[in-house]
């Protein structure tokens, strides 16, 4: 009987010992019985064991025999020492090879009442899933209790998982790295893309960091008024300090210092915004920086205002060269378009911007994606990814976590194809199956819904579709041949000829 059989099985197999007779996980039996304990105690071993209502079916000899668990934190922890030798606020615990032998009383208690609180709390648990009627479509199943179901269908089912987490998934390591490196080099070429139009503003946006929400909401909102306390007032020009990264030597000083100052001013122009943060102030997220760009692409030229046309001084005919003026869609600009005197300026503002929504994109892939897959926490020496399969979700479908290897980038998104680097073992194949909108299937087929049937067998993304269904002008560009409804990749093929109607929309 385990507490967190994954866990645990885990850790001794990391020592080489192979774990057998797997009898009953007390966290997935403490599931079973009351899902809502996310939101009163949870389910660790020492909420469960110290709760009177969990326990109160173990066979205990004294009152005084119910002993909650306590835990390591509570026992063994000590706080970090700062480097005068005073304690800090940090508490912290030793390793558990140096506790068993550094405090082995303690640990041999700790260990002991560890094994004995999930005895108990195995019985109890037993006890009230064998009060459980198991029910199938609201009928109880004949002679069948909650704690048969958990025997035949979630204790298989929860071995499963450790195995699979055993397992773990093969990762090309190389191909990551690769992948990595290119997404720094584009990374780069947006934040230049930024930097480059913010200067023309603000002479020290060039040494900017497009990370620090304080010096984006400066340059972009400089001089706005708070929208919770109309006495506080962004300044249109504030000091900012940044590594010294050029080694920059003042005046007068010898040796250059680690930071160095930095002013920003505000853009000069007021951008609007409806997206605010709980002090009051524009919100610079990646959603606000969106509204403010609109669904543009952040390639764009920024000529130099001493970059002229060289025309032929022989041309008999200069109005054959006039070049035609485009007509250009203001509709895909966001609201900083409008912020700006002259059309070419606003054009310029909303594509800077859109760099910088590139920069917090690729950002989002590096450190969310390709770094946690190369981590070496969670790879071994086979170079396979091991994460943690959790069942205890308030939805009752799993999750994973360290890495979260259910949350990779959708195909269309997936800039970088880190999908591929999941590769099989050797003399191995790995299948890819994933059912497409299961949920809306299953509802078109239990509300028999004849429109929502009828898009299913005409194929193509369904949300897709129906805007397809809703909006003239977006059949139009279909029929057209400006988007695509759906599209599945043959050999060789890196990404559409026209662009995705769920990719255009969004």
């Amino acid at each position: 009987v385990w507490h967190n059989y994954s866990f645990d099985c885990h850790v001794i197999e990391n020592y080489g010992f192979k774990v057998s007779g797997f009898h009953a996980d007390t966290m997935h039996m403490a599931r079973l019985w009351d899902s809502s304990r996310h939101l009163d105690g949870g389910y660790s071993l020492e909420g469960l064991t110290g709760d009177r209502r969990v326990m109160s079916r173990a066979q205990l000899n004294h009152e005084k025999d119910l002993i909650g668990k306590v835990s390591m934190k509570t026992i063994f922890s000590k706080k970090k020492l700062k480097k005068d030798g005073s304690e800090g606020k940090t508490s912290i615990i030793a390793p558990v090879e140096e506790l068993q032998r550094d405090e082995r009383i303690p640990w041999i208690c700790y260990s002991a009442l560890d094994a004995s609180s999930t005895l108990k709390l195995y019985e109890s648990l037993k006890s009230h899933l064998s009060d459980m009627p198991w029910k199938f479509d609201g009928v109880p199943v004949y002679g069948k209790t909650m704690y048969d179901f958990y025997n035949e269908y979630w204790r298989p089912f929860g071995e499963l998982l450790v195995m699979m987490e055993s397992e773990g998934m093969l990762v090309d390591r190389a191909y990551l790295e690769s992948i990595e490196k290119v997404a720094k080099e584009e990374q780069e070429v947006a934040v230049n893309r930024f930097r480059k139009w913010a200067t023309r503003y603000c002479p020290d946006a060039q040494y900017m960091n497009v990370g620090s929400d304080s010096q984006l909401r400066q340059l972009l909102f400089g001089g706005i008024v708070n929208r919770k306390d109309s006495n506080q007032t962004l300044p249109t020009e504030r000091i900012f300090k940044i590594p010294n990264v050029n080694n920059v030597i003042e005046e007068g000083k010898k040796a250059p210092k680690r930071f160095c100052d930095i002013k920003l001013t505000s853009l000069g122009y007021n951008l609007e915004t409806e997206m605010y943060t709980a002090t009051g102030w524009p919100s610079v997220s990646g959603h606000a920086l969106k509204a403010l760009a609109g669904s543009i692409s952040a390639d764009y030229d920024f000529f130099d205002e001493d970059c002229n046309l060289d025309l032929d001084d022989e041309d008999e005919n200069p109005s054959q060269s006039e070049v035609a003026p485009v007509k250009i869609d203001k509709s895909a600009y966001g609201t900083a378009y409008a912020a700006f005197p002259t059309e070419e300026e606003g054009r310029e503002a909303c594509h800077a911007i859109a760099a910088l929504c590139q920069v917090c994109s690729i950002n989002s892939l590096i450190s969310n994606f390709i770094l946690p897959l190369q981590g070496h926490n969670i790879s071994g020496k086979d170079l396979r990814v091991h994460c943690s399969l959790n069942i205890n979700t308030e939805t009752g479908r799993l999750s994973a976590r360290r890495p979260n290897l259910q949350n990779q980038p959708a195909l269309e998104k997936d800039r970088y194809k880190i999908r591929q680097a999941f590769i099989a073992a050797p003399k191995n194949s790995l299948i890819v199956a994933d059912y497409g909108q299961l949920e809306l299937r299953i509802l078109a087929h239990l509300a028999d819904c004849k429109s929502m049937l009828e898009a299913f067998e005409a194929g193509g993304d369904f949300h897709s579709r129906t805007a397809m269904n809703m909006y003239p002008h977006i059949r139009e560009a279909l029929e057209k041949k400006e988007v695509l409804l759906e599209w599945h990749p043959q050999p060789g093929e890196d990404k559409p000829p026209v662009p995705l109607l769920k990719v255009t929309v969004c």
